[in-house]
């Protein structure tokens, strides 16, 4: 005989009985659970939720290792079941019904061409750009999208030129999942690296302070044109152009130099230098020199022609 107790509530137009059936009455037998014929999973490992549905509140529990990627392995029902016993879960009380076994294969995805550019961009700009600039990569083979397990992904780039990078390249490119080798592919790439740098703003003779020039920056490729300078030299009084530039032209480690502070057909100040004796005398400049430059000079006496280091202004150093 079914137990109805009644229940009263007041809302707002007045009380109202509510019935709810006690526990156990009117219970019918549970559902049964399923066990699937095959699960995708991770390198992790095969869970319970991965192969049985129906359970209410069953705990995920590693039942078995993950095969290897490409290959697969059959795991029985029985043999889960007896796992899950002895980690604490008891279904000897469930009714079955799907498969005996199930058959278990790593998750996989496709790779394609936008991900592989993204991956090789983002590993370049890592290496090679840590100083400014974009990094810009076109695939100059398209790629063949490959089937690698849906989990977290690295790309390794092998085969880098050791001299830097260039604008053709030809890489190994390597997918890691999991710490473990999904494959390898040579890839042949366009690589462009844009960089704001100085230009002349109008046509500049050689020569001239470069704290004077006008120069504006612009996005130019710096693998397309070698030694742009990416900023001018510092302090830039002490700098000069060292050739001359057409408007919209870039500037290059030779288009300036330190300014010239040794004249030709100046007298100047000549340190001779033996071992640790040291002279000094008048010598005529053959060359305009700047610091660091290697000149002739001339002994206005002995009319003999010599090399010398310029130091600094009217200034060089030769040694003997």
């Amino acid at each position: 005989m079914k137990f109805l107790a009644v229940i009263w509530t007041t809302l707002a137009l007045g009380w109202v009985p509510v019935v709810a059936q006690s526990p156990g009455a009117g219970t019918t037998d549970s559902a049964p659970a399923v066990f699937a014929a095959g699960a995708m999973v991770h390198a992790e490992g095969v869970f319970s939720t991965d192969l049985i549905q129906g359970v209410p509140a069953l705990p995920r529990v590693r039942v078995a290792t993950a095969p290897a990627v490409g290959a697969w392995s059959l795991l029985a029902r029985t043999s889960v079941v007896e796992t899950l016993r002895l980690s604490g879960v008891d279904l000897s009380g469930v009714r079955w019904t799907g498969a005996d076994a199930a058959r278990i294969s790593r998750a996989m995805r496709d790779l394609g061409e936008t991900e592989v550019r993204e991956r090789i961009t983002h590993e370049l700009q890592r290496r090679f750009a840590r100083s400014g600039g974009e990094i810009e990569v076109r695939l100059s083979r398209p790629w063949r999208s490959v089937s690698i397990p849906d989990e977290a992904l690295e790309v390794r780039l092998h085969d880098l030129p050791a001299s830097g990078l260039q604008s053709l390249v030809s890489l190994k490119v390597e997918a890691v999942v999991a710490g473990e080798s999904a494959g390898t592919w040579f890839q042949p790439i366009q690589v462009r690296h844009w960089c704001d740098v100085p230009v002349a703003a109008s046509a500049l003779r050689r020569g001239s302070p470069l704290a004077e020039v006008e120069t504006v920056m612009e996005r130019r490729d710096i693998l397309a044109a070698r030694a742009l300078l990416k900023t001018l030299p510092t302090p830039v009084h002490d700098y000069e152009l060292a050739e001359s530039l057409a408007p919209g032209q870039p500037l290059t480690d030779r288009s300036v130099r330190l300014k010239t502070v040794v004249f030709r057909g100046h007298r100047v100040d000549a340190r001779i230098r033996a071992g640790t004796l040291e002279i000094t005398t008048k010598v005529e400049a053959l060359e305009d020199g700047y610091p660091g430059q290697s000149i002739r000079v001339r002994n206005p006496q002995s009319k003999r022609e010599l090399r010398g280091v310029v130091q600094g202004e009217d200034t060089v150093l030769i040694p003997l």
